[in-house]
């Protein structure tokens, strides 16, 4: 009888742990519950407060999205003038070799050659003896649509002041690309540029020359 009743005692001892065990993990799984659900509620008000404050990641998005790899046209006194293809953390140096480097009568002293490379680049190397004005950063010109005779902007970085050394744009246009730039964030291709109020594909492809992505 006591064995028995010592036996009834252990199956007693197991259920009321077992039960004891069941609701700690049923509350265990509810406050999971709870939090992922408070979580998911602290992410869409920051993502309503972010859209309410104007806030958006296409920028960002699209400012990693700009071209790795680019294409450079290099003219002048070099052996094999032509398009060619680059990387984004190639210099003028690079572009010029892959142009079969300097020829007999190229003036290498009239060219940058540490200048970063970038999309739509024209190289213009000179002869000997053939004039090119220095750009007004005070550095010889290595890249021009005219032989080097303005300075190449970035229509990325550029303010109002620096968006006028283009060819044909005064301070109503260069207002008009910043702040489309702002608008739209940092520009993917030149030819974007056609989308600001004002720019035509003619005014485009004389600025070309003289403008850089990055």
């Amino acid at each position: 009888m006591r064995e028995r009743l010592n036996k009834f005692r252990v199956w007693v001892i197991i259920g009321v742990v077992a039960a004891l065990l069941i609701f700690w993990l049923l509350y265990q799984h509810q406050n999971n519950l709870k939090r992922s659900a408070e979580v998911r509620k602290t992410d869409q008000l920051f993502s309503k407060q972010q859209k309410s404050n104007g806030i958006s990641e296409s920028p960002i998005s699209k400012q990693n999205s700009l071209p790795s790899e680019l294409v450079i046209d290099v003219k002048g006194a070099v052996r094999n003038p032509g398009i060619y293809h680059a990387q984004a953390s190639d210099r003028v140096i690079d572009g010029i070799k892959q142009a079969g480097g300097f020829s007999k009568k190229a003036d290498r002293d009239k060219i940058n050659l540490a200048q970063k490379l970038a999309d739509e680049m024209v190289i213009y190397v000179p002869e000997k003896g053939e004039e090119m004005q220095v750009s007004a950063g005070g550095a010889p010109g290595a890249v021009s649509g005219q032989q080097g005779s303005t300075e190449m902007v970035n229509v990325n970085t550029a303010d109002e002041q620096a968006m006028q050394n283009l060819p044909g744009i005064g301070p109503a246009k260069a207002k008009a690309i910043i702040q489309y730039r702002d608008e739209h964030g940092p520009f993917n291709s030149l030819d974007e540029l056609t989308d600001v109020s004002g720019i035509g594909e003619k005014s485009l492809e004389k600025m070309k020359p003289n403008m850089s992505l990055q």
